[in-house]
């Protein structure tokens, strides 16, 4: 298990940590890439547990999605926070991307309910890693910059069925936050290709969690 501990010290210091963790799940995705699946029946999957879609993993897996893609990987998300942003539409469209099928309802859910808010933000990257962050009620400002990376059999099986667990208990999202066409026609209307540009290099990053007993 490799442990991540970054306190709030300096704003520099804090944009160096989280770039320094995005880097990490890019590296992750990376590993799931490079790897021979065992069952070429059976895709590999990445499953997310994300406070929203500013969340690290979502970034690293907006940023990596065309090699995902080539590489067959699939993945399933479930957000405590949809809000029709810039960083939802992207995330929607990298899911839409892996998927053979376009159903991006049957990869994506909403926890909404409360008591589903004491999960930790976690990450699976099939049978490579699994990282876990924060609780994903805690706001972006108020967020524990510890997080875990662990390659452990025990650990990914943990992940593995927390996430089913989740998955069953968080609801559908709406289904017009998943018209990527229509959304995408507005980001399109209401965003210049300078302000674009502007806001993918000043994006801000969050981290998250999953149940940890």
């Amino acid at each position: 298990m490799r442990v991540v501990g970054r306190r709030n010290e300096v704003l520099c210091r804090e944009d160096d940590s989280q770039r320094g963790e995005l880097e990490d799940h890019l590296e992750a995705l990376s590993r799931l890439v490079e790897r021979p699946p065992q069952d070429e029946d059976k895709p590999l999957i990445c499953t997310l547990l994300l406070r929203s879609a500013k969340s690290l993993p979502a970034l690293a897996l907006t940023e990596m999605r065309d090699v995902l893609a080539d590489a067959g990987i699939l993945a399933k998300v479930i957000l405590s926070t949809v809000e029709p942003d810039q960083e939802l539409h992207s995330l929607l469209l990298a899911l839409a991307a892996l998927l053979p099928d376009g159903n991006l309802n049957a990869h994506v859910r909403w926890a909404r309910k409360p008591q589903l808010l004491d999960a930790h933000e976690q990450a699976v990257y099939g049978r490579e890693m699994c990282w876990t962050g924060d609780a994903v009620r805690r706001g972006a400002n108020r967020r524990n910059r510890l997080a875990f990376f662990e390659d452990t059999p025990e650990a990914l099986l943990h992940g593995s069925r927390a996430f089913e667990a989740l998955w069953a208990a968080s609801d559908l999202v709406p289904i017009h936050l998943l018209d990527i066409h229509a959304a995408e026609r507005g980001v399109a209307a209401d965003t210049s290709p300078g302000d674009a540009s502007l806001a993918v290099a000043s994006r801000s990053v969050e981290g998250w969690p999953l149940l940890r007993n």
